[in-house]
């Protein structure tokens, strides 16, 4: 929180680009205020009740730069930094023009260390202990004791190791080390660095539900009932008087609906001894979860064993209905529901990568006040705590896998393309099955405007995760964004794909539902218009950069691909078709700062011509939340509340114009949307009365 209140109080500074000097300066100096040095101690874990995770994040010791043996035992780390998880190495900075403004300017690659001391307490013992990576930027290699325990490339996938046969005994010391080494242009934007999402340690019995180890299906929904069917998957040997219950609870935690199986009787389904229990539970009179009310039950997985509980995993439960018409676009709950979505990337701003939870919780809350229901991960897979507020506040989750296959984006050389043939389906199962319980998400995307929509044999590769995502989520729908969907549609993409996502081609809407009536799409990316918060450049002119290098508020500027929002509103409104769209985007984020800079086929690649901009202007938010004047246009156009934004000022302060234009963007009711220009000259004595004229002329008290 200290970082928001500092950073609203840094952007009231009369110059701003001082400012955001200042504003770097301080941000570097409270990270490392907040890692100061200390002598490294020793964490004790004791087996909790029922298995339940343990926070993981505290302890850990952190140095940059190759470090010879620092996956050793014995390796002396005295001299490393202290610090507490999550941690995002590269916002530290320095921003710095020798790193790639495209991907923020700061220091996102080389090679970062993790080290942490702990020891398990006598009840660990002869238990099964795994720990779990959120996310971990990237490719981290995870040692424990001195040995290799194993690897996970992607930075944005979470992933779970079994550290049991590496640990020493109960009482003595064990060390965890991680590297990670991300490397430079391996990304499109800022993607942070280091140990950036929670880590979680878990002690269980021998027998004990797998780590994402339920997959809950509602088949059947009626007002009456509905049937939830419960496939949960179990490790280890089965003792007698074992079973597996299973309970719905509402949200007051009382229990509408059990049902419970004997494991001794059940077979392994592999040689690894695991086996999978289908249940099935009939819920009475559910409560539909919907974007106006998220409400929510909880499935409770048990295993008991001789009259004990000795593991335990809690699972979202929403009960909607979702159907999609390829003439009338999403239906939530029998009714069309338009798609008013944003596209986000994963950073906070200011605090970098960092997985902050009420970071994330207000960007959701500021996004559901803008009238958005739905989000799109753009352009990989989300934190666990971003699909967990989804849940809770309503919003709709397309979760999008990848910005890149097998065919590299040009200059982005270190891009996923060179993880793809060995990691991709397991980094796809990955993503699903740790988000397929979450009523949010209603959604997958394999990709985002993927090189192979302009090869002939492009089509093979969309069908292999199309059937992947289908194998292990039959209750979804599978689509891809196609920024080039022409060339999609002659190379058969499309044909693979349930959900043909369109990226900024509102004029083809009509076209594409003539020549394909069959087809369900959706306007996967929109807009694309910049602008900087409280900036008015006179007179009001479309061009390509500004000697301030700020973009004007007027939004009127953006790159060759985009447009203004209304030209998408009109489409859409013309194509029910189009189940709604994804504009460009809900936040700024760090990284691909348009329209300076570079161009993304830039010849090397760094976007460094016109530092020290080094941030998007693309959001309708400003990186620390505060909402521009976009932000109005959409409210007044997806919200039904009444409300008037009248921009830039009355009284700008140094301004020598003798014309200021005003806009006024009124919610006149809640079934009508107005935007008004207004082009005169009007001195600042007489604008309040001729705004307040205005207002009364249309109606709103």
């Amino acid at each position: 929180m200290i970082y928001i209140k500092l950073t609203k109080l840094l952007f009231q500074v009369k110059s701003k680009i001082r400012a955001k000097r200042v504003f770097s300066s301080l941000i570097s100096t409270l990270f490392l205020l907040t890692t100061i040095n200390t002598q490294a101690t020793t964490s004790n874990y004791t087996a909790m009740p029922f298995g339940e995770k343990q926070s993981f994040n505290q302890g850990w010791l952190f140095a940059k730069n190759e470090q010879k043996n620092a996956h050793e035992a014995t390796f002396d780390d005295s001299q490393w930094r202290s610090l507490s998880l999550p941690h995002d190495w590269a916002i530290e900075g320095p921003f710095d023009p020798k790193y790639n403004a495209r991907a923020g300017g700061l220091p996102y690659f080389g090679t970062g260390w993790y080290r942490k001391h702990f020891t398990l307490d006598k009840s660990a013992l002869n238990k099964q202990v795994s720990l779990t990576f959120d996310g971990a930027m990237y490719n981290a290699h995870v040692y424990v004791n001195g040995e290799f325990v194993g690897n996970r490339p992607f930075g944005y996938i979470a992933f779970n190791f079994d550290i049991s046969p590496f640990l020493n005994t109960t009482g003595e010391k064990n060390i965890i080390a991680v590297k990670l080494s991300p490397k430079n242009f391996a990304s499109r934007w800022y993607p942070g660095a280091g140990l950036y999402r929670n880590t979680w340690l878990e002690i269980n019995e021998q027998t004990h539900i797998a780590q994402w180890g339920t997959y809950i299906t509602t088949p059947e929904i009626t007002q009456k009932n509905t049937t939830v069917l419960v496939e949960t998957k179990i490790n280890g040997s089965d003792k007698s008087q074992t079973k597996l219950v299973t309970l719905i609870k509402n949200s007051d935690g009382n229990t509408v609906a059990q049902t419970q199986s004997d494991l001794s009787s059940l077979k392994p389904d592999n040689s690894s001894n695991n086996k999978k229990i289908k249940q099935s539970l009939i819920l009475d009179a559910p409560i539909r979860w919907d974007v106006d009310n998220p409400y929510l039950y909880t499935v409770v997985s048990q295993i008991w064993q001789k009259n004990k509980v000795i593991d335990q995993q809690i699972s979202p439960l929403g009960i909607r209905d979702i159907a999609f018409k390829p003439d009338d676009g999403l239906w939530l709950n029998g009714r069309r529901v338009q798609i008013k979505g944003v596209c986000l990337h994963h950073d906070n701003g200011p605090l970098g990568a960092v997985v902050n939870r009420r970071a994330i919780e207000r960007k959701l809350e500021i996004m559901k006040s803008m009238g958005v229901n739905s989000i799109r991960t753009s352009h990989n897979p989300p934190s666990p705590e971003l699909i967990e507020y989804a849940d809770k506040l309503g919003l709709l989750i397309q979760v999008e896998a990848f910005d890149v296959w097998k065919k590299e984006k040009r200059t982005v050389v270190n891009g996923y393309q060179v993880f793809f043939d060995d990691w991709h389906e397991r980094d796809l199962r990955d993503m699903i099955i740790q988000n397929r319980n979450s009523p949010s998400v209603y959604m997958w995307s394999t990709g985002n405007e993927i090189m192979e929509q302009a090869q002939k044999d492009g089509w093979k590769v969309a069908k292999t995760l199309t059937d992947i995502a289908h194998d292990e989520d039959p209750s979804r729908l599978v689509g891809a964004g196609f920024n080039n969907p022409f060339g999609a549609i002659a190379n058969k993409l499309t044909d693979h794909v349930d959900i043909k996502g369109i990226n900024y081609k509102p004029l083809n809407y009509e076209q594409f539902h003539k020549d394909h009536p069959d087809w369900l799409m959706a306007a996967s990316e929109t807009s694309s218009i910049t602008s900087t918060r409280g900036i008015y450049h006179f007179p009001i002119e479309k061009y390509k950069k500004h000697i301030s290098k700020y973009v004007t508020s007027y939004d009127i500027v953006g790159p060759v691909w985009a447009y203004p929002p209304d030209i998408e509103f009109e489409y859409l409104a013309k194509t029910p078709a189009v189940m709604g769209e994804y504009m460009w985007t809900g936040f700024d984020y760090l990284g691909e700062p348009t329209p300076y800079g570079g161009r993304d086929h830039s010849k090397n690649g760094y976007w460094n011509g016109d530092w020290p901009v080094r941030s998007s202007s693309f959001g309708a938010v400003d990186l620390v939340g505060f909402p521009k004047d976009r932000f109005f246009l959409y409210q007044s156009q997806w919200t039904t509340e009444p409300m008037v934004h009248v921009l830039p000022h009355w009284n700008l302060a140094n301004v020598m114009e003798d014309t200021i234009p005003v806009w006024l963007i009124p919610m006149l009711n809640k079934l009508s949307y107005l935007s008004t220009v207004f082009h005169k000259v009007l001195k600042p004595r007489a604008l309040i009365k001729r705004i307040y004229l205005l207002i009364l002329c249309a109606g709103i008290n």
